[in-house]
């Protein structure tokens, strides 16, 4: 039994809201047909107003049907339903009609139609037949009747609009999330494939600029290496997707000078100056600090290529301090294509580590700024 009644509960739970609607109004209908008829067509003189059975028969059907459009227009149910139990002394088509003016629809003077109603009703209980002419009784009978049904509807509204919300705000940070990670995937995907793609292609268009390269294996390896490394950093980046931690291999602050000898093989010459003075940096500090530098450099060879570039970094106030500067270059020849990703993308890895990056033009060239917490402002991913 309990296996049954929890498939019926499954199919139930897995109709859309409109349909569902639907069969509870229909159900709604024919239970208020069955409340109504019998004392319609045995005894419609137990009510306010005398009416023959054919006419007390007519309003309790015709106030059962407006059931039907009750979460649309509450208007109909509300008039037919009092018509109902003027003719047959029936109040609950009234509480339900009551009840749906404020559950599903927003009716602006509620309260004062919910007040007309209950001092109509108040006014009929009295003089219905059979009934004590107690008028405090029947003002409680009416509130209960009209008014307690009306608030109840506006409860319910209240409480749906409410988890409607949240399942919006849910939905609203699910969408966000997702357009976040959409973008830090491309930021990781652009810091690092960029370097060493653009290392291999300036290597190989100086094999095509200088003939006597060409028969260079020195250069050859070179260019495998550079391959063989943004492969290693994919595999990387593809370990944090799937586990949402930064792995043990995840370039740091000892493969800086890596990145400087890079940039120095493709013809651009690079100084670097950091000092930490002995100060522990995190995985994802150091990590942050690694890709500043390649975006820099990266910045560097795609504007200003042969031009000269300083990266200095610094500890100062508990915060690295990391500065890339280069001169102003020659006119590009090639110019490599640009996804609009680079330092956008660094800027948010960088405030997720609740630092800072300012870049902008220099007077003599191009300088980058990053400060970046000793001690992040953010959980380090367990």
């Amino acid at each position: 039994m309990r296996e049954t009644i929890h498939r019926w509960r499954e199919r139930w739970d897995s109709l859309d809201p409109e349909p569902r609607a639907r069969i509870v109004d229909l159900a709604l209908v024919v239970t208020l047909l069955a409340y109504t008829l019998p004392q319609a067509l045995v005894d419609p003189y137990d009510s306010s107003i005398v009416v023959p059975i054919w006419l007390a028969t007519a309003s309790a059907v015709i106030a059962s049907l407006t059931m039907l459009i009750r979460r649309r227009w509450a208007g109909p149910s509300l008039v037919f339903s009092l018509v109902c139990y003027l003719f047959t002394g029936q109040s609950v088509p009234v509480s339900i009609a009551a009840y749906s003016m404020t559950a599903h629809r927003t009716v602006r003077w509620w309260q004062a139609v919910a007040a007309v109603l209950t001092v109509g009703f108040a006014v009929g209980y009295h003089y219905q037949p059979n009934m004590s002419p107690n008028i405090v009784i029947d003002a409680v009978r009416a509130i209960t009747t009209v008014y307690v049904a009306a608030v109840v509807g506006t409860w319910v509204r209240g409480y749906r609009d409410m988890i409607q919300t949240l399942t919006d705000d849910v939905h609203i940070r699910e969408e966000n999330a997702a357009a976040r990670e959409r973008r830090r995937i491309a930021a990781e995907l652009h810091d690092t494939v960029t370097h060493a793609v653009t290392v291999m292609v300036l290597k190989a268009g100086m094999i095509q600029e200088d003939t006597d390269l060409e028969d260079n294996p020195a250069l050859a390896r070179d260019i495998e290496d550079q391959g063989v490394r943004a492969l290693t950093e994919l595999r990387e980046l593809l370990t944090v997707l799937r586990a949402g931690d930064l792995p043990d291999s995840a370039q740091g602050i000892d493969a800086i000078p890596r990145l400087v000898a890079d940039s120095n093989t493709t013809g651009q010459r690079v100084d670097l100056d950091f000092a930490l003075d002995g100060v522990r940096l995190s995985r994802s500090v150091e990590h942050a600090a690694y890709r500043v530098v390649q975006e820099g450099l990266n910045n560097a060879r795609k504007h200003a290529p042969r031009a000269t570039v300083t990266v200095t970094g610094r500890v100062s106030d508990d915060e690295l301090v990391i500065v890339i500067h280069n001169a102003a270059g020659p006119p590009r020849g090639r110019v490599f294509g640009e996804s609009g990703y680079g330092l956008a993308g660094l800027r948010e890895r960088i405030m997720l580590v609740g630092g800072t990056l300012q870049a902008g033009a220099a007077a003599d060239g191009f300088t980058l700024t990053a400060r970046i917490p000793v001690s992040p402002t953010v959980p380090e991913p367990s």
